[in-house]
């Protein structure tokens, strides 16, 4: 990636691209049974050994059908979502990327680190060591591939079937959900709880319309060295509980979109922070305090918009890229505080 991520979010994650939009349902195919450990059948680029020798299903991900265990039982992840959707359904994989271990509140809830802070790690997302994949004989992974370095994809097929994710765009996280329990064949408990959360949001989307309505609001967070900041637009992985009540957001101004649908701003200067003048209320990342308190309060230009002269200047939820549908209702109930406190200072 060659803009600088945040560190008020995840600086695991600075080499994060941005792409366009990609929505499709996850569909569970037809049962099949297999004698034999060879390549996926029904086509796709999820190919490899499936099963070795067990029950297999056909599972339809991003790249077409694959075709997968019937009751995996060793599974690696090398993308960062699945794992919290996974523990969610009381599947625990063999394999996770690196950072499970941080109990940082802004990575994920303290559940999932609780869950897996012991679990063998297989490099990063962006840095995968497939060699390390291999030595937990897995039979089913997850991986995210846009992230995958070239040869990467076609070297995890070869040790083990690949359903392949992605969730770029609003509201595409869920579909990215579901598929992953359909995957492991628990889309029946995967969809009770996209209900809870779908129930969930529409009570604040109900209980906060009036303020949702009628304010556009800017989500951002500053750059590494703390001299430039960006904002996150509807679709962005950073914003899904946003999106997910119906959040009107601060349209781009020139100069600042990437041209990428979804994507993180452009990473502007200090001075141009006046951008911002066209929300009616600032949430900075949950890591961000000191930059909101210290350095932009040195900022003449910052103490002059709109919603900051108004007081409607507010701290994000914590671990808001929500990777799961259980994670996702937990972070609508954190949300349920900061709309509160919004709403409450709206009508002063």
């Amino acid at each position: 990636m060659t803009a600088r991520r945040p560190s008020a979010f995840l600086s695991s994650r600075r080499r994060l691209l941005a792409v366009a939009a990609v929505s499709l349902a996850a569909v569970l195919g037809v049962s099949s049974c297999s004698a034999s450990g060879g390549g996926a059948g029904g086509g796709g680029e999820g190919g490899g050994p499936a099963g070795k020798g067990s029950a297999t299903r056909t599972v339809t991900d991003i790249a077409g059908r694959v075709e997968v265990p019937a009751e995996p039982k060793r599974i690696v992840s090398v993308d960062f979502y699945s794992p919290a959707t996974l523990v969610d359904l009381g599947v625990k994989p063999v394999g996770v990327v690196e950072g499970f271990d941080s109990d940082d509140p802004d990575l994920r809830p303290k559940r999932y680190h609780d869950a897996l802070k012991d679990t063998a790690t297989v490099g990063t997302y962006y840095e995968l060591n497939t060699e390390a994949v291999a030595q937990q004989n897995p039979d089913m992974i997850f991986a995210e591939t846009r992230f995958l370095r070239k040869g990467e994809l076609k070297r995890l097929q070869g040790i083990a079937p690949v359903v392949q994710l992605d969730a770029a765009g609003i509201g595409a996280w869920k579909e990215r959900t579901l598929m992953i329990g359909a995957a492991v064949g628990k889309s029946e408990e995967i969809e009770k709880q996209s209900a809870v959360f779908e129930k969930r949001a529409d009570e604040l989307k109900k209980k906060y319309a009036d303020v949702l309505e009628k304010n556009r609001i800017a989500v951002f967070a500053y750059g590494q060295d703390q001299t430039t900041w960006g904002t996150y637009p509807a679709g962005h992985f950073y914003v899904p509980v946003w999106d997910a009540v119906g959040a009107k957001f601060r349209p781009f101004t020139e100069g600042e979109h990437k041209g990428v649908e979804g994507s993180v701003s452009e990473w502007l200067s200090l001075e141009q922070i006046g951008k911002l003048d066209n929300a009616d209320i600032l949430v900075y990342a949950y890591g961000a305090g000191d930059f909101v308190d210290k350095t932009l309060a040195k900022n003449t230009v910052w103490k002059n918009l709109p919603a900051v002269k108004n007081g409607m200047v507010f701290r994000n939820i914590p671990a808001s890229v929500v990777s799961s549908f259980e994670w996702g209702t937990e972070s609508l109930d954190a949300l349920d505080g900061v709309l509160a406190e919004i709403s409450e200072k709206a009508k002063a």
